[in-house]
């Protein structure tokens, strides 16, 4: 009886590890869209102003093609819909940038939030989570948000 239960569970786990395999892992491209995604509709409505933003980004950021970007973003907004937390983008941009680059995906963030001139503050909010989720620290959130509104840092005493 025992061996028959172990059987089970080795069955079962083999067939986890093998669905585990066959599943597409995100693309550190599809992770930052989705985080994007997740700032445009943070009030409820994607603006034009946002989705060009994003769409813009993508191609700049991550040398896509017009129709490439446009395809990637068709595929974040389904991970949009159907994700359940954002524990899976944050984890594979973690596991992949420097401290340097996820900070610059706060920074496209802030882009996004900034794209309608109107900075919601549920936007605001999923920022600080999202930066807090990449481990970016509170002074580069700050110069992400600078750096995307077009303020520029002068040092201390100037």
């Amino acid at each position: 009886m025992f061996k028959s239960i172990k059987d089970f569970f080795e069955t079962q786990l083999l067939k986890s590890e093998q669905a585990n395999k066959d599943t597409n892992t995100p693309s550190l491209e599809l992770a930052a869209a989705v985080l994007m995604l997740e700032i445009s509709l943070a009030d409820s409505t994607i603006q034009e102003a946002e989705r060009k933003v994003i769409e813009e980004t993508m191609q700049n950021s991550f040398s896509l093609s017009e129709n490439d970007a446009s395809t990637l973003i068709a595929l974040a907004e389904q991970e949009v819909d159907h994700a359940v937390s954002l524990h899976d983008f944050t984890t594979l941009i973690n596991r992949v940038l420097s401290r340097e680059d996820r900070s610059k995906i706060v920074e496209m963030l802030w882009k996004v939030a900034f794209a309608d001139a109107v900075l919601d503050k549920y936007e605001e909010y999923f920022i600080r989570k999202i930066a807090d989720l990449l481990y970016v620290s509170h002074a580069d959130y700050i110069r992400a948000k600078l750096k995307a509104s077009g303020e520029s840092l002068q040092a201390p005493g100037n």
